[in-house]
Order: C-alpha cells, then sequence, then structure tokens
C-alpha cells in the first residue's frame, strides 16, 4: 500500500504547545490569528499520551453554512475512502518562515489517525480546542526552528494557496506527479536532528542567542539576526564544499538531515565533516546535542571552520572574507565542552493542585 500522505499549512511557532512570552500565537497562519490565538498553537503538547493536532481545511462552497464547515477529503488521501476516520496517515506540517520567508516543514505526525470533520476536545490544557489529526507522543516530531531547512515550493506543482496538500487529485486514485513530496517523504525518513517536541534543550542555543547575547556566546560565533546566521552558514558551506572537492573528499550534502553536513571519502573510507561559520576567531563553536553525540561516537569526523568573515547589510547581507580551518582528524575530547544551559520542566502536579 502506498504511504498515505497528507501536507498542512500551519501558523509558524517555536514550540506550538500554546501561547508562552517568547511563542505567543502562530504566526502567518491566517487573517485569524493576526489578532487570535490560532488553534494549531497545541500541535505538539501532550495530552495524556496523545498529541492533536488542528489546521484550517480549505472551506468548500457548499460547507459555508454548517456549524463545522470545514472537512478533510479523506478520499484524496486514501482513494475510494469513504468513512469520517483514516488511519496509519503521515501528517506532514508546513509554515511560512515570517523572517526569511518561504514554507518550509516545521514537523510531523507518523502513523496518525485523521478525521474528515473536527474532534470536539474537552482538554483544558489546550483550551478545549478541537482537532484534526492526533498520533501518539513518540509519533510527532517537531524540527528545532534553527534546523527547519526544507523548503517546498510555493509555485506551479508546489503547495498552493490551500491550506492542505493532498497526494492525489481526486478520489479516484489521480496521484500529483511532483518531485517535491517524494524528496519530502526522503527528508522526513532520513531526519536524525533533534526533537524539539521531546527535547527542548535543542531549542536553547536559538532562544539563548536571541535574549542573551553574553560574552559567552559572542565569542562561540552566535548571531541573533537570523538572516545574517543563515547567510553565514551558507557562505560557509560554500566554501567547505570548493575545498573539499579540491582535496578530492567528493563531499555529499547532508546536513538536512544528519547530525553533520557533509559526508566524504577519503582513502575509501567514510568521513563526516562538520562545518561552521563565524565572525569570531574560530576558537569556541556552537554544537548542538546530536552533533556532540555523533562527533564522540565516530572517530572518522572532521571539524571546518570558516572564521573571521565580514558581513554588510542586515536585510539582504553579504558576507565577505575569512580563513580556514580543517581538522581532517577531529578528536572531540581534546578540547573543551561547556554546557550552556539547561531546560527544567516542572511535574504536572504541581499544577494540578
Amino acid at each position: 500500500m502506498e504511504q498515505r500522505l497528507l501536507f498542512a499549512r500551519i501558523g509558524w511557532m517555536r514550540w506550538y504547545k500554546g501561547p508562552r512570552p517568547d511563542d505567543e500565537r502562530p504566526i502567518g497562519g491566517g487573517e485569524y490569528t493576526k489578532s487570535n490565538l490560532g488553534n494549531e498553537a497545541y500541535n505538539f503538547l501532550p495530552i495524556g499520551r496523545r498529541v492533536l493536532g488542528y489546521f484550517q481545511p480549505q472551506m468548500q462552497p457548499h460547507e459555508r453554512l454548517k456549524a463545522h464547515p470545514s472537512s478533510i477529503h479523506l478520499e484524496k488521501v486514501e482513494p475510494g475512502f469513504k468513512g469520517n476516520t483514516l488511519d496509519k496517515v503521515m501528517v506532514v506540517f508546513v509554515a511560512q518562515n515570517p523572517i526569511l520567508g518561504g514554507q518550509y516543514i516545521v514537523g510531523w505526525y507518523r502513523n496518525a489517525t485523521v478525521h474528515r470533520f473536527v474532534q470536539d476536545s474537552l482538554a483544558k490544557e489546550r483550551s478545549q480546542i478541537g482537532y484534526f489529526v492526533e498520533t501518539i507522543n513518540d509519533n510527532a516530531k517537531l524540527v528545532p526552528v534553527d534546523r527547519r531547512l526544507f523548503r517546498i515550493s510555493s509555485g506551479k506543482g508546489g503547495f498552493g494557496q490551500a491550506n492542505i496538500c493532498y497526494l492525489f487529485e481526486d478520489g479516484h486514485g489521480t496521484r500529483k506527479q511532483v518531485e517535491w513530496i517524494q524528496e519530502a517523504i526522503e527528508y522526513i525518513s532520513s531526519y536524525q536532528h533533534e526533537d524539539a517536541a521531546q527535547h527542548p534543550t535543542s531549542e536553547t542555543d536559538h532562544e539563548i542567542s536571541e535574549l542573551i547575547g553574553t560574552t559567552i556566546e559572542r565569542s562561540a560565533g552566535f548571531q541573533s539576526n537570523p538572516r545574517i546566521r543563515s547567510a553565514i552558514e551558507d557562505y560557509a558551506m560554500q566554501w567547505a564544499f570548493k575545498q573539499l572537492n579540491k582535496l578530492g573528499l567528493l563531499p555529499v550534502d547532508k546536513h538536512k538531515t544528519k547530525p553533520y553536513d557533509f559526508l566524504c571519502t577519503a582513502s575509501g573510507a567514510e568521513l563526516y565533516v562538520e562545518v561552521k561559520g563565524t565572525q569570531e576567531n574560530g576558537r569556541c563553536i556552537s554544537l548542538t546535542p546530536n552533533e556532540v553525540k555523533h562527533a564522540r561516537e565516530h572517530k572518522n569526523s572532521a571539524l571546518f571552520i570558516v572564521y573571521g568573515v565580514e558581513v554588510k547589510g542586515k536585510k539582504a547581507p553579504k558576507v565577505l572574507g575569512g580563513k580556514e580551518l580543517f581538522l581532517r582528524h577531529w578528536d572531540i575530547s581534546s578540547g573543551k565542552l561547556e554546557a550552556r544551559s539547561y531546560a527544567f520542566t516542572l511535574p504536572e502536579s504541581i499544577f494540578k493542585s
């Protein structure tokens, strides 16, 4: 049986666990979220062993006067399906990046149950907001903000204006013939980065660089402006790719899905290359928990640092200059690792008393 698949557009948030001071409401989820809390704000909040997901389906003309006017066309997920509840569906959430522009995959539910009509919820934790999809907690994956790299086309053949993109054009099995859908499936299948829903510390770097900006963070090359940060990362990746090719290491870009940036071949053996770019002197760099774990477990790791770069402009930053340092044999234990912060979650019992 072919993969049951559904793409749903929602507003942009960091956590999707309800309103927080640094994550007040979904951004870009439509007119409603400009002054209200979008219902997708709780899509990754555990309710017992489940997560309940909401998005706004496209309203059909004949549905406008109904109490719950929107519905999901399950026959476009599984051709010929007549029921109101469909199991074993991969639901992929897509959102517009409010700063960089473009729409990116922000998370997904595996083996989800999808309902044709909105379901009522009595859960106070999610303000009794209804839902269309559900799955168990372990099947939900939220991509950290700085790892949301898989961009989906919005042009011809891409994810259009409707908030749902189905695998099939109609209920008779006419499949959409677009490459990005298969590429998205491959991206999800091979994703090995942190899960912001289960491991909130994966968002620590982003949060600290935005809110604190201490001397330690600056020395590690953190950049709070996401456009500049992205430009430096792209610049470093392009530099490293060019130099690794010159060395005959045949680099293959893996940064979207793996806890390293390039997979190279050196004397017939694999070499995992981590790339970092910074405006500072390069002596201190930022590493995610997964990057540290991978470097510890794989002795055939290398580190490529592009440091001392210059940035001109903020809205459309241009990166210039810099120097490189390539540690072909990178032993992470030879340096000093420092824990920069912790995420502390209070027990649920405190809030139930």
